[in-house]
């Protein structure tokens, strides 16, 4: 029997302050700026939608989920970039380590691109406010996310 992905009861709203909370990010989240609380919501989801941690390892396949299974834009990407916050956050973990850590993901990078073609539909970034009430169960069947990777 296949391990059942975390928070799969919680609704998605449930979910996001579960793994905040989990994860200590929870009074960093609530000192950002609104512009910036939405970018790292949304950064957010797809940690919760699709299993990962926040090891710097799963930090860069959650990201090689963000742009092979979701609508994400060019322009959104470009944006998150932008946020002090996110400079902040780059500054405070560190060039070397977040290197090192995209380094190791790097094999995991075509296994999520060819994962995400067998995803129904691509997740939407923007527009999913709808799904906030539904449980994260029901979201991976929608979409037919499964485990994001084995490791």
């Amino acid at each position: 029997m296949r391990e059942k992905l975390p928070n799969s009861d919680l609704t998605l709203a449930e979910a996001l302050v579960a793994f905040r909370q989990h994860h200590g990010l929870h009074q960093k989240y609530a000192d950002m700026r609104e512009g910036a609380k939405a970018h790292f919501e949304r950064h957010d989801m797809v940690h919760v939608l699709f299993g990962l941690d926040t090891s710097i390892r799963q930090e860069a396949q959650a990201d090689g989920w963000t742009l092979f299974g979701t609508d994400i834009s060019l322009r959104d990407v470009r944006d998150f970039m932008d946020l002090p916050e996110e400079k902040e956050l780059i500054k405070e973990v560190g060039w070397a380590t977040i290197a090192k850590g995209c380094l190791r993901a790097i094999t995991d990078y075509p296994v999520i691109a060819w994962k995400s073609r067998k995803l129904r539909r691509k997740w939407r970034w923007s527009d999913n406010a709808d799904y906030r009430s539904w449980t994260v169960a029901r979201i991976r069947r929608e979409f037919w996310i499964e485990r994001a990777l084995s490791a």
